[in-house]
């Protein structure tokens, strides 16, 4: 069994003893998203190209940083490498400020074709929109430091250098939205798949947000986890002070809100069961805080 099998098993093992739950989330818990270089520099390069635009088309951006760090190269040979697939129109390159390169780089046309080849997926692309016109200019940055943490946390390893994955294979924002369209359910920045078949919903917190806002967030947490679509939260961020204001303003909630009204239901707007199991499945992750600081903000 070579590596590529022995991967495609391991996520076929956690998805399916994680059972109803990750149904969900097919087909996309099913796509590998893992670099394996080849053996010689012909086998890696189709690897990276390939790799590449399955990226692209699931995130819907990338950048020259991204990928430097996920392939283990220069930032230079990074640009050189999407700068070759601009060339083939595969990708289309975006000029930016929002971005930590100044650029991203977006699906063409035969980029979204050759995508729906390589994860047998319909790849949605408008003909008519310049390549500017794809991209939110508003969440770039988070856009980039998500898709950073969800792959890093793939590609993790030991300071030995052996693989220790946080999980093995993702579902990504615009994947979650195009599955769950109802109100009730908050978009969360993604899902991802733990060894064990732990469904685990990632959350980045890059900015501070009002006592309301996070009121609104607790409950569609809780509404996800009380209705299957995950075990629990896991919030990254770049920065001490956001996770500590995080915390702060939970703790505030979780003594309010069991003794506020919900106007329609004339309940508690949380019970002491709801604010046990949150403080239980919210995890603050702090341990990539220094990366991405260093990456996306120096």
């Amino acid at each position: 069994m070579n590596v590529y099998q022995q991967l495609q098993q391991t996520i076929n093992t956690a998805v399916f003893s994680s059972g109803k739950q990750a149904e969900k989330y097919q087909p996309y818990l099913f796509m590998p998203m893992k670099y394996i270089p080849g053996e010689n520099n012909n086998q890696t390069g189709k690897v990276r190209r390939e790799l590449t635009i399955k990226m692209v088309a699931r995130f819907g951006v990338t950048s020259p940083t991204l990928i430097a760090v996920i392939y283990g190269i220069t930032k230079r040979q990074a640009l050189e490498h999407l700068n070759k697939l601009v060339k083939e129109k595969l990708l289309s390159l975006v000029i930016t400020h929002r971005s930590v390169d100044d650029r991203v780089y977006v699906l063409d046309y035969a980029g979204a074709k050759y995508a729906e080849e390589l994860l047998s997926i319909a790849v949605y692309f408008r003909t008519n929109d310049k390549p500017a016109l794809r991209v939110n200019q508003n969440t770039i940055m988070h856009d980039l430091m998500m898709q950073y943490i969800q792959l890093r946390g793939i590609h993790n390893k030991v300071k030995t250098g052996e693989d220790s994955p946080y999980w093995i294979s993702l579902v990504t924002e615009p994947e979650f939205k195009r599955l769950f369209k109802s109100n009730d359910v908050r978009n969360v920045d993604g899902v991802v798949i733990e060894p064990t078949g732990s469904l685990v919903a990632i959350e980045l917190e890059h900015s501070f947000k009002t006592k309301a806002a996070r009121q609104t967030i607790l409950l569609k947490w809780l509404y996800g986890l009380n209705h299957g679509y995950y075990d629990k939260v896991m919030l990254f961020s770049q920065s001490l002070q956001v996770f500590s204001d995080i915390k702060r303003l939970h703790n505030q909630l979780f003594e309010e809100m069991v003794t506020r009204v919900d106007k329609k239901t004339r309940k508690p707007l949380l019970t002491s069961q709801d604010v046990t199991q949150l403080q239980s499945k919210i995890i603050y992750r702090t341990v990539l805080c220094d990366e991405l600081e260093s990456v996306f903000y120096q």
